[in-house]
């Protein structure tokens, strides 16, 4: 059973580029993430995000974005300390080994040490991905109540988690 030491997370570093866009998705999940390799592109290309890798050991079992434009995730003006959580694909061959709950608290962490100014990690998750809400909950996401319309997935709701609380 992997433990918080073994997964950790970074800035998606070149070498790790084809890789990102390799990683699999389980049958549907497309639905809920869109296209990875689209969203790694999209990642590195946007001036105001970070593409993100998940590592486990040495090897790479996941990918997200961190977006700090400032409406992306509620869709209207959470404040200037709120960053979004987007595009997070772990692996298929990882999944349901609580990997994601393992990600989620690496990412929080990192942001907690390279970007202190933020005090709120948002985030939107398909009303459908059960397994998604729940990963989320378990790692200190609170549901705000509020479903957005969403993309072509569906509805989503906007989760939130504050940074820093161990401070």
């Amino acid at each position: 059973m992997a433990t918080p030491s073994d997964v950790r997370v970074t800035r998606l570093a070149p070498t790790l580029v084809g890789a990102a866009r390799r990683l699999r998705l389980v049958p549907g999940q497309q639905g809920y993430v869109g296209d990875v390799a689209c969203n790694v592109e999209l990642a590195l290309s946007a001036p105001r995000c970070d593409a993100m890798a998940v590592l486990y050991g040495d090897d790479l079992i996941g990918f997200y974005r961190l977006d700090y434009a400032q409406t992306v995730a509620a869709r209207r003006w959470l404040g200037r300390a709120t960053v979004s959580l987007r595009s997070l694909v772990l692996d298929r061959g990882v999944q349901g080994r609580g990997f994601g709950s393992l990600a989620v608290a690496a990412c929080c962490a990192d942001l907690e040490r390279r970007r202190p100014a933020r005090r709120l990690l948002a985030l939107n998750v398909h009303a459908g991905n059960h397994a998604a809400l729940a990963a989320y909950r378990s790692a200190g996401f609170v549901d705000t109540g509020e479903l957005h319309a969403g993309g072509s997935a569906g509805p989503q709701y906007l989760l939130v988690r504050r940074l820093g609380m161990g401070e």
